[in-house]
């Protein structure tokens, strides 16, 4: 029998983004999908991808909005429990609060939260999952080719200087720096599915994950989910 993993999202870029990352993970051991939306509190079917011979089912569920995330797996634990699966995961941005809110945002990250058989992972990007996209620096030159190193500080990220996210909104400074370029970055589908093509997963697993603590606990969770 497949296992079986819940990842709970924000966002269409967080869910976009997760869905590579998993298959990036899983490499030749089979994945299936289950992507559903949440719509005045319920979640419904957007999508199936089926495997013919899947190692790990993953119910990827887009809450739409940050502070969905948590009430969408406290509504979700029973059912999800007596389905079989054996993870929970959730992930947010800490954006619109600030740096200074982290501490508080933690400290309350799973009260209220279900505490049975199967475990719950929450995760906060901080401040959110563009700051991980902004730390993948080989990217740039396939959003386009006349980015440079000098484009990516001058747009607002001296990379040598400060990790991503030290940044108090992410998603800005990459729109700054593909602006650069006659690029934009932007919530519309098109934009954000380009982003995700040109990063490099290889470069997010080895190198961006070192530079960024709360993309490193991510991942382990998916690595112990779907290993």
């Amino acid at each position: 029998m497949p296992k079986k993993l819940a990842v709970f999202v924000e966002g269409l870029t967080e869910q976009k983004f997760v869905i590579c990352l998993l298959e990036e993970l899983a490499g030749k051991r089979g994945i299936a999908f289950n992507i559903q939306k949440q719509h005045k509190g319920h979640l419904s079917l957007v999508e199936l991808r089926s495997h013919p011979n899947p190692s790990v089912e993953v119910l990827i569920a887009n809450c739409d909005t940050d502070n969905q995330v948590k009430s969408q797996i406290a509504d979700q634990y029973q059912s999800l429990c007596n389905a079989g699966y054996s993870l929970i995961i959730g992930l947010r941005d800490v954006y619109p609060h600030t740096h200074q809110d982290i501490p508080r945002l933690q400290k309350y990250l799973t009260t209220g939260l279900p505490n049975g058989g199967v475990p719950i992972h929450l995760h906060l990007a901080i401040l959110e999952v563009e700051a991980w996209f902004l730390e993948e620096l080989t990217h740039y030159q396939r959003i386009d080719q006349n980015i440079s190193s000098a484009d990516i500080v001058a747009g607002g990220f001296d990379f040598e200087k400060i990790r991503a996210s030290e940044i108090g909104w992410p998603a800005m400074i990459l729109d700054e720096i593909y602006k650069r370029a006659g690029k934009r970055y932007t919530k519309k589908r098109n934009r954000i599915q380009r982003t995700i093509d040109a990063l490099s997963f290889d470069d997010m697993y080895i190198n961006v994950r070192q530079k960024s603590p709360s993309l490193d606990g991510f991942i382990h969770s998916l690595e112990a989910g779907i290993f």
